[in-house]
């Protein structure tokens, strides 16, 4: 019974000690006539490795589908509604700019106006003065 024992504890310490030990010293050596068979066949491997990995990731995000699809019918409704901002802001600056033009152009007309008027000695009445004022000054 002992000689049994110790035999299957060697071979369990054999089979760890292949175990612990790189394959790749093990492995029976490759005639140089494959090698660049055995390259290709490497960059097949990753290649479809990493397809996997993106076909997986693909099949997990499936169940968040729904979510994302309300995102981003969310996220259109928004870039809808700052477009229509967008476009009244716009034609709210043109507006602008053509009365800024008007408004320019008004200018010298007005002083023109003003320096006639003031060379005829008459001189209009102001806007902002009012009837109680000019009362006053016309009682001194």
């Amino acid at each position: 019974m002992n000689n049994h024992l110790e035999t299957v504890l060697k071979e369990k310490w054999a089979i760890r000690q292949r175990l612990l030990r790189p394959i790749c010293q093990e492995s029976l050596p490759l005639e140089a006539v494959y090698h660049r068979y055995m390259v290709h066949l490497l960059e097949l491997a990753v290649t479809f490795i990493e397809k996997l990995e993106t076909n997986l990731e693909t099949i997990r995000n499936i169940p968040h589908l729904d979510a994302n699809l309300k995102k981003m019918s969310k996220a259109l409704t928004k870039m809808d509604i700052l477009v229509n901002k967008t476009e009244e802001l716009a034609e709210n600056i043109l507006k602008w700019r053509e009365q800024q033009k008007e408004i320019s152009l008004c200018i010298p007309k007005v002083l023109t106006e003003e320096s006639y008027l003031h060379g005829l000695d008459i001189v209009p009445t102001l806007p902002f003065v009012s009837k109680v004022h000019g009362q006053t000054i016309n009682a001194k």
